[in-house]
């Protein structure tokens, strides 16, 4: 069975500046399915909230990777990749006290982006549209949207990789807070050296991988929990390299967005069937130790698997 790909967001900055071609991008939609490729729910979201500082020439840029996205994934948006799973992987509900992605609702935002003439426009419910899935019964109709609602559909996993790393990092070294305001270092020089031997650790991965199934609510049985080590390894490898930033570095989760929406696309890799496709070179730099590397591919390699 050929791998489905997720695109992650930099491919369609790439095309747009040029160092993705034009010829090979469209070879790429030549041999895309008649139904598209569906844009991953991750980023899907990043494209939007880039919105929330654009102004003139920033939002037609926006808005012209919205629609290179349009063109490969036929307004098609996959699941998030928690939601997928909590389903194939650990046959579980996904948790009731969390809130999925609204798939449709982003699939729409995306519509009323390629359709919009200005940001304010779609500030102003002044975009005119047809099809929305959640509204509108497929009339056409006028319509727009909030950017700054995304904040909340992206707060929860951004909360939830935060507190991940200062859990991790409490359970390191419990009174890091403490030292951090004393020393404006998160770590005691003795504990800095030996840190990169404990953070590679199959013990360390296997506590992360556990943190993150109790979270979905899976079983934590040790056959279980192995399983899921090796399917969230590339999320593991990146979860330990931006820990280990994190403790010898003055390194502050809030100006680093990008880490929660790669570490959010990782996840994807946990079902066999999808590869990311991505030119980031620091997500591979952070994976590279990973099981899972061979399955983050360049977009040459991508286009040549064709």
């Amino acid at each position: 069975m050929r791998p489905v790909p997720i695109f992650d967001t930099n491919i369609f900055g790439h095309v747009q500046d040029g160092r993705i071609s034009r010829r090979d991008w469209r070879f790429l939609l030549a041999h895309r399915p008649g139904h598209g490729w569906p844009l991953s729910a991750v980023t899907t979201l990043e494209l939007l909230a880039g919105l929330q500082e654009a102004h003139s020439d920033r939002f037609f840029q926006r808005k012209a990777q919205v629609e290179l996205a349009y063109q490969l994934s036929r307004g098609r948006v996959l699941e998030e990749p928690r939601s997928l799973i909590c389903r194939e992987v650990l046959r579980v509900p996904f948790p009731s006290e969390e809130v999925p992605l609204p798939v449709d609702l982003l699939a729409d935002h995306i519509h009323i982006v390629r359709c919009a003439k200005s940001l304010a426009d779609i500030l102003e419910g002044r975009v005119l549209v047809n099809r929305l899935r959640t509204k509108g019964l497929g009339h056409r109709g006028f319509s727009g949207f909030q950017p700054a609602i995304l904040n909340d559909l992206v707060s929860g996993p951004k909360n939830s990789w935060k507190e991940n790393i200062e859990n991790f990092a409490s359970e390191i070294y419990s009174t890091w807070r403490e030292h951090f305001q004393k020393t404006r270092r998160r770590l005691p020089d003795a504990l800095r050296k030996d840190l990169k031997v404990r953070l590679v650790s199959e013990v360390e991965k296997l506590r992360f991988a556990e943190t993150i199934v109790r979270w979905l609510g899976g079983s934590t049985e040790p056959a279980a929990l192995d399983e899921m080590k090796k399917r969230l390894d590339a999320v593991l490898e990146f979860t330990t390299y931006v820990l280990r930033q994190f403790l010898t570095r003055d390194y502050k989760l809030e100006n680093h967005d990008s880490d929660v929406y790669d570490q959010f696309q990782l996840h994807y890799l946990a079902m066999d069937r999808f590869v990311l496709v991505s030119e980031d070179s620091d997500m591979v730099a952070r994976t590279g130790g990973s099981t899972q590397a061979g399955r983050i591919v360049p977009f040459a390699r991508f286009l040549s698997s064709l």
